[in-house]
């Protein structure tokens, strides 16, 4: 990593004024304090808590190692460790932490019941603007204990302000509920739902039904409609479901405690930021920036708080062990999904996401075992057997892939949920490589005609048209719509270029595939097309540079077969 001279200089100042009485040896801390800088960078949580946990014990008067130090114990999920950092932090005069510190030492209180130590966190701390909700509920929550829940409603009301009250209408339901209050409670649950509808919204007013209506039949209702919507609102809808066919009883009330009712603002705080992060990193690549890896360590950091205060929310303990799956920490990702166990609403979604880590691990087979075994155990699991036939398909068992998903689409209704055309485009995909093109094309069609607006469905009909030189014209229009759809992808901009290409137009094709190689740079295909639009138009030394790029990014066997030939021959027969 490299570092400004100047600002190393300015570190070791700081280190050298911490006021020890043993002064710390310098390369000891400035080398911990690169480490912890370099793991921060690559997202290596883990190992960026004990370097600067090493860093600040040399350094100890040093703010900003201070600061460091904390934030990172707290993403790793070391609260405990991170507590006496917090009370360091929250004696400083400008800590600089955004009122992170208090909210630790809140939570350090709740969780061992010491409610009034947890109020003494806020008496005189000014947070920052995006957390005063949640402090908002957290006072809340706090006078619940002596007060009951509806000094806890009275509490949210007096103090909300004119900040963001979206986290609110959830919490307002838990005490509503608890107080009694059912029709407010009805209410609140209701535009929860509306204002986020989310796996725990969703899950928390099918709850309230159930409790409330002896036959269920609102519940029942209510399920349906959310079963069928995308996303992870439809997990804890399937679950309600399979409940009520079983006739079990309901489930009890999500947030009865001021630990489990804090434990849910912090994963709402979490899971917002997180959807705001996402979206930024989104625009931000529609404009054409390089937005870099991602970093999520603060939802991360407020998905451990909600696990600590509560260990059984599944719904933080997923949110985290999604952000570590992205960040490539997968041993870890897979030890905190590991933790959920079958009778979770969510334990499908983590089969998923465990068997995606233990193949990022080079660990193939025992991710097909996993999901091949969930598959059996869960009835209707189209997830769980759209992700087995993709593991296949990158093994190569195709065959396989599309005997899994015949029995899937066999079992749709005639009027098929909106993102069933996830499961015709992977079969259609398999079907090819088996070279089965009519069944591969009818599948492609259907992916299209259900999601017309889905870019991905219109450009891989478009592409495969393009590439057997098939419906020239409509497969540029298909092409054409997936660009304006998502103009920044690599594949999408290669598949125009491709097509122009097919048709002999190498001058306009040159540039979307110069363009689409910036944005795949390490996409085998890509690289290969740019390589013969070079050919075509005469640069014959840069389409063998290309060529030979090609080689070196691990292309399947075929396309490394006609490669090796190109480089021999070319395109025309004549070599180099």
């Amino acid at each position: 990593m490299r570092i400004k001279l100047h600002r190393l200089f300015a570190l070791s100042a700081v280190i050298f004024m911490t006021g020890c009485a043993t002064a710390p040896r310098q390369e000891s801390t400035v080398g911990d304090y690169l480490s912890a800088r370099l793991a921060a960078r690559t997202n290596d949580v883990g190992a960026a808590a004990q370097a600067f946990a090493s860093a600040q014990a040399e350094a100890p008067g040093a703010p900003q190692i201070l600061r460091d130090a904390f934030f990172f114990q707290l993403a790793a999920g070391n609260i405990d460790a991170a507590k006496p950092l917090a009370v360091r932090l929250a004696a400083l005069e400008d800590a600089g932490d955004d009122g992170l510190a208090a909210m630790v030492l809140a939570a350090h209180a709740i969780k061992h019941k010491e409610y009034i130590k947890a109020r003494a966190a806020f008496l005189d701390e000014d947070v920052a603007g995006y957390m005063v909700p949640t402090v908002n509920i957290i006072r809340a929550w706090l006078a619940a204990p002596s007060g009951g829940a509806e000094a806890a409603l009275a509490s949210l009301r007096e103090n909300a302000g004119g900040e963001f009250k979206g986290f609110y209408p959830l919490q307002q339901a838990f005490l509503s509920e608890e107080a009694g209050q059912m029709e407010a409670a009805r209410a609140a649950y209701q535009l929860s739902v509306m204002s986020f509808g989310g796996p725990v919204e969703v899950a928390a007013y099918g709850g309230f039904l159930e409790r409330v209506d002896d036959k269920a039949a609102a519940a029942r209702e209510f399920y349906e409609l959310m079963a069928e919507t995308p996303g992870l609102a439809r997990i804890p809808a399937r679950a309600g479901l399979a409940r009520l066919d079983a006739g079990k009883p309901p489930p009890p009330i999500a947030a009865a405690s001021p630990a489990q009712g804090v434990a849910v603002a912090f994963y709402a705080l979490a899971n917002g930021i997180l959807q705001q992060t996402v979206s930024q990193r989104a625009a931000a690549q529609e404009a054409g920036y390089n937005v870099g890896d991602a970093n999520y360590n603060m939802p991360l950091a407020f998905a451990q708080l909600a696990l600590y205060l509560d260990p059984a929310f599944d719904g933080a303990r997923r949110l985290a062990g999604s952000i570590l799956n992205v960040y490539g920490e997968n041993e870890k990702a897979i030890a905190m999904l590991s933790q959920i166990s079958p009778s979770s609403p969510y334990y499908q979604q983590t089969r998923i996401e465990i068997a995606g880590a233990l193949n990022a691990l080079d660990r193939g087979n025992e991710a097909v075992s996993m999901l091949r075994k969930a598959a059996r155990r869960e009835k209707n699991s189209y997830d769980v057997r759209l992700a087995l036939s993709g593991l296949l398909a990158a093994k190569g068992e195709h065959r396989d892939a599309v005997k899994i998903l015949d029995a899937v689409l066999a079992e749709l209704p005639a009027e098929p949920q909106s993102d069933a055309w996830r499961l015709y485009l992977s079969r259609a995909v398999s079907l090819m490589a088996i070279d089965d093109w009519p069944r591969a094309e009818a599948d492609l069609k259907r992916a299209v005609a259900l999601a017309p607006e889905e870019a991905i469905a219109l450009n891989y009909l478009g592409y495969s048209w393009a590439e057997r030189g098939e419906n020239l014209d409509e497969a540029f229009d298909l092409i054409e719509k997936a660009v304006v759809l998502d103009p920044n992808s690599g594949a999408i901009i290669d598949s125009l270029g491709w097509a122009n290409y097919q048709r002999g137009h190498y001058e306009v094709a040159v540039g979307h595939l110069e363009q689409a190689a910036s944005l795949e740079p390490g996409d085998p295909t890509v690289t290969d097309h740019l390589g013969d639009v070079y050919w075509r138009l005469g640069r014959k030394i840069e389409a063998g540079y290309q060529w030979r790029r090609v080689l070196e990014l691990e292309p399947d066997d075929a396309l490394r077969a006609s490669v090796e030939e190109k480089l021999k021959t070319g395109l025309d027969g004549g070599g180099e």
